[in-house]
């Protein structure tokens, strides 16, 4: 990959003040033949992917905040090395850490189909936060589709346990009218009645607040939609589902009223899926998104 110091042609920086009217956050612009996309050096999250010719794939809060150390609502922010609440100590910030912090751009590729590869690090040194240090690398593929590619090695002395998803917000609609084949048959543990176990029996919709983790899900899903998205990953085991509902959704003050209009489908490994990697060791994991 070519080296950051120098931007490439179709890569431009610039603020989230200039781009949404609300100064805080470094952002890098991607313009190519096949798609544009915005991406916030913190947490490497993508805020906006079009590929040409197609609607816009996600959904980005006209409600978020753009604050250093604050998570921006929407997009695909990577929540890492914990997923929802840290199981040993609630009191700590959902998701993990690495959302709110600052991403290394490493690394640009230009493919000869015309997509191009941004390649993002960050390096934790171990704090009261999360105890083990550790390093990731995201690659981010921006083409006719959208692809992420997670390295993560475990530079601590000890064996540590890492729960993490790319929790994507999809641009759809109505979240009413939407209809996630691909997952039923599947066990899941159902956050709005306290983690109990079910099984999906058919398409998950949406009629209210939905909030599932599927473990060992299938790689697939389809989100049924005017403009059908599809997810598909590998070295992911499990998919969360999760729309707030109007009730909850007034409770949070970058969704509010504006929560019909995602869906989350997200993949990763978390819970029972978690990744338990011994002192030096990596594990991979890629996930593609396309309309």
């Amino acid at each position: 990959m070519a080296a950051h110091d120098h931007l490439a042609s179709y890569i431009t920086r610039t603020d989230s003040g200039a781009l949404y009217d609300k100064p805080g956050l470094d952002l890098l612009v991607v313009q190519t033949g096949l798609c544009r996309a915005v991406i916030a050096l913190q947490g490497a999250q993508v805020l906006e992917f079009t590929a040409q010719g197609r609607a816009p794939l996600l959904w980005l809060s006209p409600a978020a905040v753009f604050e250093a150390g604050t998570p921006v609502r929407g997009g695909v922010p990577l929540c890492l090395p914990w997923f929802g609440e840290n199981t040993r100590d609630p009191a700590k910030p959902k998701h993990g850490l690495v959302r709110n912090q600052r991403w290394e751009l490493v690394g640009t590729e230009e493919q000869a189909d015309g997509s191009v590869a941004l390649a993002f690090r960050f390096q934790h040194p171990g704090d009261a936060l999360f105890a083990g240090s550790f390093e990731c690398v995201l690659r981010v593929g921006l083409g006719t589709s959208l692809t992420f590619d997670l390295a993560l090695t475990n530079t601590a002395e000890v064996a540590t346990e890492y729960s993490w998803a790319l929790h994507s917000y999809f641009a759809v609609a109505d979240v009413a009218d939407v209809e996630v084949e691909g997952l039923s048959g599947v066990s899941y543990r159902d956050k709005t009645r306290g983690f109990a176990r079910d099984v999906l029996d058919g398409m998950q919709v949406f009629a209210g607040e939905v909030d599932r983790v599927f473990e060992q899900a299938p790689a697939q899903q389809t989100i049924h939609t005017p403009n059908p998205i599809t997810t598909r990953s590998a070295g992911c085991h499990t998919v969360i589902t999760w729309n707030p509902g109007a009730e909850l959704a007034a409770t949070i003050g970058d969704i509010g009223a504006h929560f019909s209009g995602f869906v989350c489908v997200e993949h990763g490994n978390a819970f029972a899926d978690s990744w338990q990697l011994a002192a030096g060791e990596s594990a991979r994991a890629s996930l593609t998104l396309s309309r």
